[in-house]
């Protein structure tokens, strides 16, 4: 026991004989002992009044004193108090910070509940969005944001994938938006929003450019072909200009295929979902491609086609051939004369999936998230060698984008890659359904 509580013991052990001595004097020694524990209890009341006084006005009270045990209180209470207000004081200094800095932040940022309910917001956001800092509390960001795009993502599993979707600006026409909702906080989600528009419009001038540039390209590449033939067949011509001849002959073929390829790409990158008018037979695709590659190669490579579903793809026919091409074209390029290359094509709840599989060298997991950038070659002078353009996976990837289709790349450097496309169940019909 501590000294403290041994001198408040001794202090009301002493009122306690006091009181008695007192009432034994008088005749009533009970009377004294009830008074003393009286006068003891309106002690110890006296001291709750001025804590519970001192607590509700901590400010227009002043700090209560006392000796003994209740002084040791009070003190512990004003060392709580003044911790507490130093806490406050911290919090509101940490809060004005925040807010400061989420003025200053460039991108907006909503913090959503788990009902997709707008909890705040910052400056960025009310001025990106419109939104009004009262009126809009409470509300859904569904409501408010009426893109078709943005409430299928919000809706979707992407949002688990911390993907983004690049929308208009609600009320304007010119204006885009990129849009990510990531986890925060328990059952809340924050939704950040950043202008794209100048980057949209430089993306725009850049497909701009490489099309009116391509499309300048064909005719005099037309030319010089035609120039390189005539002299080629010429018999006069000497026999020391053949080989030249055939290396630009090789050099012109190889940059007309780069110009159809770039004006491909520019047309693809519109971003508009194709037409889903036509029914494209995937099984008889997929055969047809088999033959030209085993015409075109002399090679000894196996090729394999497994198809478990008659179901096709709605969508553009000659875009579609270009994905399997490529893919085709590129699993041969990169697989090695006694390899095998695996062509499949199965239906399941999830939609259809069409995947080449194949046994070549492989892609390093570094370079996987970049394969399908322009001119990415992930081994180049393999790939220039026979005759690669760059942009074949590119192409894939837009071609897929307007079918509502994803590419999944599977890889490991020396045992092969396989390339999966991923469509959608809407882009899929039976085969004897008919297209109105």
């Amino acid at each position: 026991m501590s000294r403290v509580w041994t001198l408040l013991l001794l202090k009301h052990g002493a009122v306690i004989v006091a009181g008695v001595a007192v009432g034994a004097l008088y005749g009533y020694p009970i009377h004294g002992l009830l008074l003393a524990l009286a006068c003891l209890v309106v002690w110890h009341l006296f001291n709750l009044h001025r804590l519970e006084r001192w607590l509700q006005e901590p400010k227009r009270v002043m700090p209560p004193g006392g000796d003994g045990v209740w002084a040791r209180v009070f003190a512990r209470m004003q060392f709580l108090t003044d911790r507490a207000r130093l806490a406050r004081r911290r919090f509101r200094s940490l809060v004005k910070e925040l807010r400061a800095s989420t003025k200053a932040f460039p991108d907006g940022g909503i913090i959503l509940n788990d009902r997709c309910e707008i909890i705040n917001f910052n400056k960025a956001a009310r001025t990106l969005l419109g939104l009004k800092k009262k009126a809009d509390r409470g509300k859904r960001i569904d409501n408010l944001i009426r893109n078709p795009s943005f409430v299928e993502y919000l809706e979707s599993d992407q949002r688990k994938r911390r993907e983004s979707v690049e929308i208009h600006a609600p009320g304007t026409g010119d204006k885009w938006l990129s849009c990510r909702l990531i986890p925060y906080g328990p059952d809340q989600s924050l939704l950040l929003i950043r202008d794209i528009t100048q980057t949209v419009r430089m993306e725009a001038m850049r497909r701009d450019f490489v099309a009116n540039a391509s499309h300048e390209l064909r005719s005099p590449l037309t030319v010089i072909a035609g120039y390189l033939g005539a002299l080629a067949e010429d018999e006069n011509a000497p026999a020391t200009w053949a080989q030249p001849i055939t290396e630009m002959q090789e050099q012109a073929d190889r940059m007309s295929r780069l110009v159809r390829d770039l004006l491909e790409l520019s047309r693809l990158e519109c971003g508009v979902s194709s037409a889903m008018d036509q029914a494209v037979d995937i099984a008889a695709m997929l055969a047809s491609a088999k033959k030209e590659i085993l015409a075109e190669n002399e090679s000894t490579k196996r090729i394999d086609i497994e198809v478990t579903s008659d179901a096709r793809v709605l969508g553009e026919e000659s875009e579609i051939q270009s994905v399997v091409s490529n893919l085709v074209s590129n699993a041969v390029r990169y697989t090695p004369a006694d390899g095998s290359i695996v062509i499949r094509w199965d239906v399941d709840d999830a939609g259809g999936h069409l995947s080449v599989a194949d046994t070549g060298i492989g892609i390093a997991e570094d370079d996987i998230p970049r394969v399908t950038e322009r001119f990415f070659r992930a081994d180049p002078g393999r790939a220039r060698q026979q005759g690669g353009t760059g942009l074949g996976l590119a192409i894939v990837k837009y071609a897929l984008k307007r079918h509502d289709a994803s590419l999944e790349i599977r890889s490991k450097l020396g045992e092969g890659s396989s390339f999966i496309c991923h469509f959608s169940p809407r882009r899929l019909a039976a085969s004897s359904q008919k297209i109105e």
